[in-house]
């Protein structure tokens, strides 16, 4: 920073954003960007792209790490970089938890689940669990739950990563005699740190003669409240609805593949992919309505057993987000999650990085529905001159009683509505039109003051709140942005409204600067160096990027 800046504030919250900073693996050499922890070893790339922007108008040699992060490479970017390994932080059979640069993997193996989440608060994630098993003996038929008859689990280290397993003892009786142990039951999980794939083996091994076998690989509370539904399957074929309907049969017979995605925007949405190997019978789905999938159920057969045979089930089961495929990305690299092209955009543009931005630009999809997303391909579009109508009418499209949202079923974020009021509002004052302003002016009308418990104050954008600090700045920056838009006789507010904008504005500043704390010569926030960033170009902000601030 040098001296060149005389603010206390700005300084103490460089100072704390820069706590951050730790040395990242970027093409060959090392660069000093922004760790999700001091010293820590993950970037997150759309963090580093909030500090390059954050930095760029007053300490841009400090921003070079984050920029080169963030403009590496050609094709679409990982979420985040870290080590390429595998950490088992709790081994324990009941209370797993295990990460990966891919997954965070959690759960209660003596339960039979696996929780499988990826990276980032509120992330989406399954529930692999759920399983059944058929089979005849002496002429009675069997259905049993495989997680009541679990008898052992546990982790097992292999040569790349480690295998997680529960076993379960089938018991059962014939028309006569008593109840028996008939089979055992072994599901396992291979967990990889090189790859995001997940490889299940499943193994009913017979102790008496059994016929009519079934074995099931399933995923159970896959829509659960406050989450985007998983809507739509497709096995071995075309997508389609989820139906309303317990137990349906959607594949019967041998399948190449089969998976499920969320409903909401394609850089949020997750998707299961599964390519079974081996003899499957049914795909069956569960939803108490369309496209609100619960239970995800393959069926795999086998006719009679003696004991000695075995049904031996694989599975390569792959969760992802923003894509169909795991991306190309060096070892290391988050290859389950795409970064969203949109925040990178806006920075790279911002930060003089017209070529690098113009590649993420152009990767965003057409079928791109993230208000968020969207608003920040809009400001890049902006910085850059590049025609940004069109995005703004896609923009527009979401718009419903001036809250901006991801169609779908997807919930309302606080993040959407500022990101997007602040897009609008620079818009507005480079190229103004009544629509324009109708819309910004409904979103700034959907903004409300509420109490939450405790008591405390809060903004609230329909049912999301901006309660944190990194929300509050977002929210501050859009607020301060349709200030400047009516100030420059962009955007016409009546004088009540003007009022009100005014009030909302001096609130927010307010409940942003009581969530700041001294520490040392730094000002700080809760939160990771995205937070930091976002309070720092609220609270000491340059002058808004020119537009079209790049040639």
């Amino acid at each position: 920073m040098g001296g060149t800046i005389g603010d206390a504030v700005r300084d103490g919250l460089a100072r704390g954003l820069l706590r951050f900073r730790a040395a990242a693996r970027v093409q060959d050499r090392e660069a000093m960007a922004f760790a999700e922890t001091p010293g820590g070893s993950r970037f997150d790339l759309a963090a580093n792209a909030a500090a390059a922007e954050a930095l760029a108008a007053f300490a841009p040699r400090d921003a070079e790490g984050a920029l080169a992060l963030i403009a590496a490479g050609q094709g679409p970017a990982p979420a985040a970089l870290d080590r390429a390994r595998l950490v088992v932080e709790d081994g324990a059979p009941r209370t797993l938890r295990i990460a990966t640069p891919h997954h965070l993997f959690t759960g209660d193996l003596f339960r039979g689940e696996l929780r499988q989440a990826l990276h980032g608060d509120g992330a989406p994630f399954v529930l692999h669990g759920g399983n059944l098993a058929e089979f005849t003996l002496g002429g009675r038929r069997h259905c049993l739950d495989v997680e009541d008859a679990i008898v052992a689990a546990g982790v097992e280290a292999t040569d790349d990563g480690v295998r997680l397993f529960h076993e379960s003892i089938l018991r059962g009786r014939g028309r006569f005699g008593p109840v028996r142990d008939v089979a055992r039951l072994r599901y396992a999980y291979e967990i990889r740190a090189a790859t995001p794939a997940l490889l299940l083996t499943v193994t009913l091994a017979p102790l008496l003669p059994i016929g009519r076998v079934r074995a099931t690989t399933a995923c159970d509370a896959m829509s659960p409240a406050g989450a985007a539904p998983f809507a739509a399957i497709a096995a071995g074929g075309a997508w389609r609805e989820v139906p309303a309907a317990e137990n349906m049969t959607m594949a019967e017979g041998p399948v190449g593949f089969y998976a499920v995605r969320q409903a909401g925007p394609a850089s949020r949405a997750a998707r299961l992919r599964v390519v079974p190997h081996g003899p499957v019978l049914s795909v069956k789905t569960s939803a108490a309505a369309a496209g609100q999938l619960h239970w995800l159920l393959a069926r795999h057969a086998a006719g009679r057993l003696a004991p000695g045979a075995t049904l031996t089930v694989t599975e390569e089961r792959l969760l992802l987000r923003g894509g169909d495929a795991p991306l190309a990305a060096p070892r290391g690299a988050d290859a389950a999650s795409r970064a969203p092209h949109g925040r990178l955009a806006a920075a790279l543009a911002r930060c003089g990085e017209g070529e690098a931005a113009r590649r993420h630009l152009a990767a965003l999809a057409p079928e791109e529905t993230a208000p968020a997303e969207l608003g920040h391909a809009l400001l890049a579009a902006l910085a850059l001159g590049d025609g940004p109508a069109p995005l703004a009418a896609r923009l527009l499209a979401l718009e419903a009683d001036g809250l901006f949202l991801a169609p779908g079923g997807a919930p309302a974020r606080i993040e959407d509505q500022a990101t997007t009021l602040r897009a609008l509002a620079l818009l507005q004052m480079d190229a103004p039109t009544p629509q324009l302003g109708a819309a910004l002016a409904r979103g700034l009308a959907a903004l409300a003051l509420t109490t939450l418990p405790g008591p405390r104050d809060a903004i609230a954008a329909g049912p999301a709140i901006a309660e944190t600090a990194e929300a509050l700045a977002l929210l501050l920056r859009a607020l301060r942005a349709a200030q400047a838009a009516r100030a420059r006789g962009a955007f016409a507010l009546d004088d009540a409204a003007a009022r009100r904008l005014a009030l909302l504005a001096e609130i927010a500043h307010r409940l942003l600067q009581a969530r700041i704390r001294a520490e040392g010569d730094a000002l700080l926030v809760e939160g990771g160096p995205a937070a930091q960033a976002a309070v720092l170009a609220a609270l000491a902000p340059a002058a808004e990027p020119a537009l079209r601030a790049v040639a």
